[in-house]
């Protein structure tokens, strides 16, 4: 047994030693805090890291890249897609005894196969013969119109929205009161019912009770006369005004004029300020991103150039255009860049307001004279 847990030991791993990068789990020996493999800063965070590449360094890469763009589109040249007779020469020889003819080349196989011939289809037309011996007949019967009773009902114009008691007490017309001559004795008779709200003659439950409460609530008072008091009379008396003569004319102030202040200056034409943008991409600036950010973009878009893929570099193109700052040294990248895309016209136009505003400068010159000249 003894043996065996020795075997099973021997099997396990042996613990490594060195530092381990975080980013590729390489083993480096002790001491290293940069990783061998894929240059990891071991004693610093990920937040922390810094790109070692300077911006000669990125340059120099793009100016590499760019290279290879420019010998991938002088290799291909442009081979015509058709060729004339003239261009194409045989040499016949001379007629031998046996009247046979040598060329010194043989026939293509296109040339010796026939095309086939074109059969034009003929109209067929019917005739007699075609028509069918036994031809099988659908009748449709014709059935019997039937004219459809409409059963006429008959509608209330008025509908009541309270249901009518059952027992109706009929009343003859004589006995109807005439209301268009009552007076106000008849009014005084017609009202001895207090109670009876409804108009039938007679008070039940609901009403005396609604007519309880309303004489407890409210009592009849009864209203004196008002006293009779002689009404006064009044005299008018005329009463002279005498008007002076007023022979003094009215004069109205002078009242000075407010100084002027400012007048010169009010003259003169407001003219706005704006600022000028001295930028020579075809962009508008924006904020500056950094060196290493604006170097990967610009290499991922000359990459998909590269890859024929347009689209996406002129994405990348334009997602960094407006955040190149004022670095001179990324005109020829940029201008190779917006040639290979397409967008030739722009990259002249950028050159040149580079030079205008730089005209020493030789990363600037050198872009103008590779791209313009």
């Amino acid at each position: 047994m003894g043996m065996v847990f020795d075997r099973f030991k021997s099997w396990k791993n042996p613990e490594k030693s060195g530092n381990i990068c975080p980013s590729c789990q390489h083993v480096n020996p002790h001491g290293h805090q940069v990783c061998t493999r894929c240059y990891y800063q071991i004693d610093r965070p990920a937040f922390e890291q810094s790109i070692s590449i300077d911006e000669q360094e990125s340059t120099d890469l793009l100016d590499e890249l760019m290279s290879e763009i420019e010998e991938n589109e002088g290799e291909g040249e442009s081979i015509p897609a058709s060729f004339a007779m003239d261009d194409l020469t045989v040499e016949v020889e001379q007629y031998g005894e046996d009247e046979q003819v040598s060329l010194s080349s043989k026939p293509d196989i296109q040339s010796m196969i026939e095309p086939p011939e074109e059969v034009e289809e003929e109209e067929y037309e019917l005739t007699s013969d075609d028509i069918p011996l036994y031809v099988q007949k659908f009748e449709v019967p014709q059935a019997e119109e039937k004219e459809v009773e409409l059963e006429q009902r008959k509608i209330e114009l008025i509908q009541p929205n309270a249901e009518t008691p059952e027992t109706i007490q009929t009343v003859s017309a004589s006995e109807v009161p005439d209301t268009n001559g009552w007076t106000n004795q008849n009014l005084d008779d017609r009202g001895h019912v207090s109670g009876d709200f409804d108009g039938d003659g007679r008070v039940d439950e609901f009403e005396a009770a609604f007519s309880d409460n309303a004489e407890k609530q409210y009592p009849q008072q009864e209203i004196p006369n008002a006293p009779s008091v002689p009404i006064p009379r009044l005299t008018a008396e005329p009463i002279l005004e005498e008007f002076a003569s007023v022979d003094e004319k009215e004069t109205t102030p002078n009242i000075p004029l407010a100084p002027s202040i400012g007048s010169e200056e009010s003259e003169k034409p407001l003219t706005p300020n704006f600022e000028q943008n001295t930028s020579f991409w075809p962009w508008h600036q924006q904020e500056e991103w950094p060196a290493p950010v604006i170097i990967k973009q610009l290499q991922a878009a000359i990459r998909s150039a590269k890859e024929q893929n347009t689209a996406q570099a002129t994405v990348l193109l334009d997602e960094v255009g407006p955040h190149l700052g004022n670095r001179t040294s990324l005109v020829y990248s940029v201008g190779r860049l917006l040639m290979s895309i397409g967008r030739s016209r722009e990259a002249r136009q950028m050159v040149e307001t580079a030079f205008e505003h730089h005209p020493d400068d030789t990363d600037v010159a050198r872009a103008r004279e590779k791209l313009i000249s």
